[in-house]
């Protein structure tokens, strides 16, 4: 019987000896310390799962210092991989590899955190890109029937010297005995940095618009551009270039001409997880003298849970000099539920 009794504790100390061994420590900026397994970081967040707490998520501003003997792998904003055991101590994260630092990282460079071993190649391009989805719909019955859908997708992949950033708009509107009134648009651009504000850009652009009589425009341009904030919390930018441009309205002739571009984009997290993204776009004809188009885009993003969210998205396009008989503005408002990647 004594063998029992001396057995029950070892058994016990044996059961919960890896699970200490193998917790991290969270010291936060209050002088609070909590423990668990770092699940991740990314996007300025920290998930702990903690034994006793369940999932935490912790702002990465609020933690002072982190201690871990697990090994993880690390990815920058600038697309560097690193690997090994991390140490944050005043905005600077240690990261050491067989009791060596191989490398010490601001921490606000620092893109995701994920355990284990991380293979380079397709898995890491696919960890460092990040977007989102949406699927939104509305149904109406009554004297006409009307539906309306809608699909959006963003993705941004950054590495070193290069970001590509790549966006699809899909607004589905059908209504008894009309036509359909349905708009589709495809936007790519790539981004080579020049310096740490800096970089020219390549885009091109398809768009397909059935309630401006439009069939198909078609973009291919490039230009400069400059960042004025880029941040985790915000990031702010100017640019400015040049498009050639090609049209296709329904029972009218094609029509090319090249256009000037400047634009603003800003992407700010405004509080508890909510981000809002704007972009504003003014396009001065070069041919037709006094025509210009204005493209803009704001979408609020609201978490639901997890990686899921609520998104609002209004947007306006206006043709000073429209082609087909149809009015200048081009505008509407369009929610749907979604989730991060």
């Amino acid at each position: 019987m004594l063998f029992v009794y001396r057995l029950v504790p070892a058994l016990l100390a044996l059961m919960l000896c890896p699970w200490q061994a193998s917790a991290d420590t969270v010291i936060l900026t209050n002088g609070d310390t909590l423990s668990g397994n770092i699940r991740r970081v990314e996007d300025g967040t920290l998930v702990l799962q903690s034994r006793l707490l369940g999932t935490l998520r912790i702002r990465w501003d609020f933690i002072e210092s982190i201690r871990s003997e697990s090994r993880f792998s690390i990815l920058t904003e600038a697309g560097d991989l690193w690997e090994g055991q991390v140490t944050r101590t005043a905005g600077k994260t240690a990261i050491s590899s067989e009791g060596r630092t191989v490398a010490t990282l601001d921490s606000d460079s620092i893109a995701r955190i994920v355990p284990g071993r991380l293979r380079k190649g397709l898995l890491q391009v696919l960890t460092a890109t990040s977007g989102t989805a949406d699927l939104g719909y509305s149904l109406a019955r009554g004297n006409q029937n009307q539906t309306q859908s809608s699909l959006g997708a963003r993705a941004d992949y950054r590495s070193v010297l290069y970001k590509f950033s790549g966006r699809i708009d899909s607004l589905f509107a059908r209504q008894d005995g009309a036509r359909s009134q349905s708009r589709h648009a495809l936007n790519m651009r790539l981004d080579r940095f020049l310096s740490a504000r800096a970089f020219s850009y390549g885009l091109s652009g398809f768009e397909r618009n059935e309630r401006r009589r439009l069939d198909l425009r078609t973009q291919l341009g490039g230009g400069i551009g400059w960042h004025l904030a880029d941040s985790k919390a915000m990031e702010l930018s100017v640019l400015g270039g040049f498009a050639y441009v090609h049209e296709r309205f329904r029972d009218l002739d094609d029509r090319a001409t090249g256009e000037g571009s400047v634009g603003l984009e800003w992407n700010v997290a405004l509080f508890r997880g909510v981000r809002l993204l704007t972009q504003l776009s003014v396009h001065p004809d070069m041919v037709d003298r006094g025509r210009f188009r204005m493209e803009y885009d704001s979408t609020l993003r609201l978490p639901i849970a997890g990686r899921f969210t609520y998104s609002l998205r209004l947007f306006d396009r206006f043709d000073s000099r429209p082609a087909a008989r149809v009015e200048r503005n081009d505008y509407g408002i369009v929610s749907g539920l979604g989730m991060r990647f």
